[in-house]
């Protein structure tokens, strides 16, 4: 049987999100992914290429109105049958569907009050063309639905993260006195660090590793200069370590800390994949991820940061309040943390729960490949 050929569109960038392994990894049955390539670029180009952009934009500003239309007339025809487009509303002659995380995707923040911008991007939308959209979680459809209202007419499904890890990694591996937090591996901005609630977290651990010495509490994550601290010596910061090594760090610890501000992060789903109960924040698209049987969601002093279309907004204001909450949210997550660490068996209870949650229920790729399918099918039987 012909296998359903999906282009998957990510516009012209060198590196592939984490949340789209697993499609090359593990696809649905009958599926092949390709990912989008165009003309004129590839490795030994993209970084000139790049550069010149740049300076285009740089002395003509309004040039970058027309980015997505370059990547639509340079992107080549792979003979897909179907165009996946990745964060971003692109256009094909071909049937196509597109994921998002909120309404912004779509437009950018500096065009909000552009009607005419809009309104283009709302006949896009409607394009006959496009069969389905994606909302990665319930907040991001929620967005939408604050932004757009009814003038979208395209069914909407939910399809959640999930991530490919090869079972073996976590075979005859015993557990170590390890509370482990982690930053972005995407997002290289100083910026990141205080959005993942590193700050905070960083904060926690420095009372906590006097507490407990027999404890080892780490970060990975790319810490800002401005930040110091008091090295101990079961207080370890490593910078972003490859993905390999981290999984086995993660696969020996006990109990994973991101106090993020709005979800989705993969570092959730590795952490349910490992038994490891996840200490978060409740706001924004966390609840969906991480409940009371696979961790504990701590309420943040209110940072006011989600805006009237349900999109959380990060300036240097947010990132000051971040910074001024840091010294009381710590103290939240420093108890959440003893908790834990005083109630071994719940550790446990947690970390096999979320286990079966990315292995078998609901962030499972068993879960997602079949409403994958079901969704490719009828995008290409014109089913809406």
């Amino acid at each position: 049987m012909k296998k359903i050929k999906v282009q998957l569109d990510f516009n012209i960038t060198k590196k592939t999100h984490s949340l789209y392994h697993s499609f090359f990894n593990n696809p649905p049955e009958g599926v092949e992914y390709v990912k989008s390539e165009f003309a004129g670029i590839n490795d030994k180009t993209y970084s000139t290429i790049g550069k010149i952009y740049k300076k285009i934009i740089k002395t003509f500003p309004f040039v970058s109105r027309f980015h997505q239309a370059f990547n639509d007339i340079l992107r080549k025809d792979s003979g897909a049958d179907l165009i996946y487009f990745s964060m971003h509303a692109g256009n094909s002659k071909k049937p196509f569907i597109i994921d998002y995380e909120h309404a912004y995707n779509f437009i950018g923040p500096d065009e909000l009050q552009n009607m005419k911008k809009k309104k283009k991007i709302i006949k896009m939308l409607n394009n006959s063309g496009l069969k389905r959209l994606l909302p990665i979680n319930e907040e991001a459809l929620k967005s939408f639905n604050l932004f757009f209202g009814d003038q979208i007419k395209k069914k909407q499904e939910v399809v959640y993260p999930t991530i490919n890890i090869n079972k073996d990694i976590i075979k005859d591996v015993k557990k170590e006195k390890i509370i482990i937090s982690i930053g972005s591996s995407n997002i290289t901005l100083d910026k990141a660090f205080y959005i993942k609630g590193g700050y905070e977290t960083l904060k926690a651990f420095e009372r906590l590793a006097k507490k407990y010495p027999d404890y080892n509490f780490m970060i990975v994550s790319r810490i800002p200069k401005e930040i110091s601290f008091k090295h101990q010596k079961n207080l370890i910061v490593l910078d972003v370590l490859p993905q390999k090594e981290l999984w086995q760090i993660m696969n020996k610890s006990l109990i994973f800390v991101q106090p993020n501000y709005h979800a989705p992060t993969m570092a959730y789903l590795e952490a349910m994949f490992f038994r490891l109960p996840i200490i978060t924040y409740d706001c924004w698209a966390n609840g969906e991820y991480v409940n009371e049987k696979n961790g504990i969601l701590i309420k943040p002093i209110e940072l006011n940061h989600i805006n009237m279309h349900n999109v959380p907004i990060y300036n240097q204001e947010t990132i000051k309040k971040i910074k001024e909450n840091a010294k009381e949210n710590a103290k939240k997550i420093e108890k959440e943390i003893i908790n834990l660490i005083n109630h071994p068996k719940l550790i446990k209870k947690m970390g096999d729960h979320g286990f079966k949650e990315v292995t078998r229920g609901k962030f499972s790729i068993e879960k997602r490949n079949e409403k994958l399918l079901k969704i490719y099918k009828e995008a290409l039987n014109n089913g809406f």
